[in-house]
């Protein structure tokens, strides 16, 4: 039988990690043998802890790409391993799809975690191409920075630099925004 895929996505801060750590709890209480891979790119809160925003943390392995990651897996030398969870997952190159499809065919249960969209709205790709492999999705939704209401589903940028889609940051960068704030927003800096 083949594992099976889960994306949880959403934009930041909207409990992705979170949902992440609470899994791996779950599988843990259950003894059940778990991985944890970061992309090394992102060591906001720790290099060697996936760390939500409200401060929950367990170990994890910092990748650099998905080589890396599969290459870290192969050096588990036979262990048994129940179930493979990556954070930040829109931070890795797209060769993760097919390095996931491998693992899934081990009879192995995958969760990536990761934004959608980038603060431009543009999806990230490496996201998109895992939902539309993943047996189940969790979109997730956020606190609107701006006016309060649950239904945050972008992420804004605060500030006036101008970046790639790709750019680590926390609050001093972006926010979790619903569209019609977000709309406002936007149109203030034009």
């Amino acid at each position: 039988m083949s594992g099976k895929l889960t994306s949880i996505v959403g934009p930041m801060y909207s409990g992705k990690t979170s949902a992440l750590l609470s899994l791996v709890e779950i599988y843990e209480l259950g003894r059940k043998k778990v991985v944890v891979f970061k992309p090394e790119i992102d060591q906001r809160y720790s290099a060697e802890f996936v760390v939500s925003h409200s401060g929950m943390k367990t170990r994890a392995f910092l990748v650099k790409d998905s080589d890396a990651l599969k290459k870290r897996l192969g050096q588990l030398n036979g262990s048994i391993v129940h179930a493979v969870f990556i954070d930040e997952v829109h931070f890795l190159d797209e060769g993760i799809i097919d390095v996931v499809k491998g693992i899934i065919d081990q009879n192995i249960d995958v969760f990536c975690v990761g934004i959608d969209m980038s603060y431009r709205q543009n999806p990230f790709l490496v996201t998109a191409q895992l939902m539309a492999i993943s047996d189940e999705i969790v979109k997730k939704r956020a606190v609107c920075h701006n006016c309060g209401e649950y239904n945050a589903v972008l992420t804004y940028r605060t500030t006036d630099e101008v970046e790639g889609d790709i750019d680590v940051g926390g609050m001093e960068k972006y926010v979790a925004v619903c569209r019609d704030c977000y709309r406002v927003l936007t149109r203030k800096r034009v």
